[in-house]
């Protein structure tokens, strides 16, 4: 009996046992669920290696990726459209490098809740992320529009900001990567005014950045051997050096590469463009003229030679006229081929223009405009003066851009119209005659004798020609503008006006019986009807 009370022990302990585990099957075949497996989040979909992200993905895209560049891109917007071929391309050179920085790109005419979410509010706009962190990304500068600088700049904010040049072979290496290079001689490479250099790198991606400490290479170069040195290279030779120190803002060192990485004379092309818009330079002075021209190489010259005057005050453009290309800027000046050779000033700040007040671009007159404009006395060139005083109270009357239209075209009066500039001295020499003439006029009761300064009001709706001209405005019912090409003396202009009076009445007459002869159809139907 002893012997049989373990094994009975045993057989109850593995019976019952046998019934938990059983129950247990049950439960999980029945009665009890297990917990769900976690879903992997959907794969962000792909175009040409650029992450499509929408309001749905977006959070997703941050937690995924450490470093997420964002193109936010409006489909309709050319430079949007441009700058996306560029960051393609650099995605695919990111990608080919093996790079944990990804790019994604933002429709903000599909996904407007999230731009308005995000506070985007100009495009295209490329804004990065690091660390998932939504709330404070870094807004990349206007100067990223290549897929070289795109790359730059990313390779830059998360590693080295400039190339080490070790030797002179290395150095002459460096050089090759761009027409203007920057390369620092500093006396340690981890600390004090170093840090300044590796942060203005960071800031200008367009630029191809070197740093050493090679004392040959301070030799070579005539750089001194006992300061920190900062050297702007063009096509290999010495541009222009900056001296720092741990002291030295870096503010003041983008502002000095800024400055003169750029010639003293820039054209204005699709090239340049983003540099001129983005330059720290606020006031610039635009020279309009053709480049086939003759007395080019003179003009550019002169313009020159006072852009070395006002280097770091003012940015000195070129635009070439004869460019069909650039027709976007003459129309947003307002510069015709007959206004060439002109000169403008424009502050980017407030976009306020200001014209040159003089016939003639010499180095006086270009000195004189700039120290005008900077010291606050230059006139700004308006759609409209203000209407004067007793603008009708004189014989000539002085019309402005805001009552031209009122006055001009007005089928009870036949108004001449002097365009003038009053800086012209060919301007000048008439006034007398057209205020002899306006006398001869002023008590007619159909003539009416003006003139406008052209340069200071937009009217050139009407005028095409250079000042001064002279455009007579018949009093018919019909907007009607006749030039005048004649010889310029008063009784030249006196018989031009009795001429256009004549035909003024001609006209009238016949649009009137013309206007009759329309009328008297409807006149018979309704006679009919009656």
């Amino acid at each position: 009996a002893s012997m049989k009370t373990p094994s009975l022990f045993l057989l109850s302990a593995a019976c019952l046992c046998a019934a938990v585990a059983g129950n247990s099957t049950l439960e999980s075949s029945g009665d009890s669920v297990p917990p769900a497996k976690k879903e992997k989040p959907a794969k962000i979909n792909e175009e040409n290696g650029v992450l499509v992200l929408k309001k749905s993905n977006f959070d997703q895209a941050l937690r995924q990726h450490k470093y997420l560049l964002v193109d936010f891109h409006a489909p309709l917007s050319g430079d949007s459209q441009s700058l996306s071929r560029e960051f393609t391309a650099a995605a695919a050179r990111l990608k080919s490098q093996g790079s944990r920085i990804r790019l994604g790109l933002i429709d903000v005419s599909k996904e407007k809740d999230l731009a308005n979410e995000l506070n985007v509010t100009a495009y295209p706009a490329l804004w990065f992320y690091i660390s998932g962190d939504k709330e404070n990304p870094v807004i990349c500068p206007a100067v990223l529009r290549t897929a070289t600088s795109i790359v730059t700049w990313l390779e830059r904010r998360t590693g080295r900001s400039a190339e080490l040049i070790k030797d002179r072979s290395q150095a002459e290496e460096f050089f090759k990567l761009g027409d203007v290079v920057v390369l620092g001689f500093f006396q340690d490479l981890e600390e004090g005014a170093v840090k300044t250099f590796y942060e203005a790198a960071v800031d200008i991606p367009d630029l191809p950045f070197g740093v050493t400490k090679n004392k040959s290479l301070f030799s070579k170069y005539k750089v001194r051997k006992d300061r920190d040195t900062v050297v702007l290279f063009k096509q290999s030779e010495v541009l222009k050096e900056y001296e720092v120190s741990s002291e030295t803002l870096k503010e003041s060192l983008i502002k000095f590469l800024r400055v003169h990485e750029m010639d003293l004379v820039t054209e204005y092309n699709g090239e340049t463009s983003v540099k001129i818009f983005g330059s720290l330079v606020t006031n610039h002075i635009l020279l309009f003229a053709n480049k086939s021209a003759e007395d080019f190489r003179d003009l550019h010259g002169t313009f020159e030679a006072v852009a070395a005057e006002f280097r770091g005050e003012v940015l000195f453009i070129f635009v070439d006229t004869d460019e069909s290309r650039n027709g976007r800027i003459f129309e947003y000046f307002r510069v015709r081929d007959v206004d060439a050779p002109a000169v403008r000033i424009v502050n980017l700040t407030d976009n306020v223009q200001y014209q040159m007040q003089a016939e003639e671009v010499t180095v006086d007159n270009v000195r004189k405009f700039c120290g005008d404009f900077i010291d606050g006395k230059a006139k700004p060139k308006l759609e409209s003066e203000p209407i004067p005083e007793n603008w009708d109270k004189h014989p000539v009357k002085e019309l402005v851009a805001v009552n031209f239209d009122r006055v001009v075209f007005n089928d009870e009066r036949n108004v001449f119209v002097m365009f003038y500039a009053p800086w012209s001295k060919e301007c000048q020499e008439l006034f007398p005659v057209w205020e002899k003439l306006g006398k001869v006029y002023g008590h007619h009761e159909t003539v009416v004798i003006a003139r406008i300064d052209s340069a200071a009001n937009d009217v050139h709706s009407v005028l095409q020609e250079r000042h001064p001209a002279f455009k007579f405005f018949p009093a018919v019912l019909a907007e009607k503008v006749v030039p005048y090409a004649g010889k310029r003396t008063l009784e030249d202009f006196v018989q031009f006006v009795e001429d256009q009076i004549e035909l003024a009445k001609e006209q009238r007459a016949k649009e009137e019986e013309d206007t009759r002869k329309m009328a008297e159809p409807e006149n018979s139907e309704g006679n009919q009807r009656e």
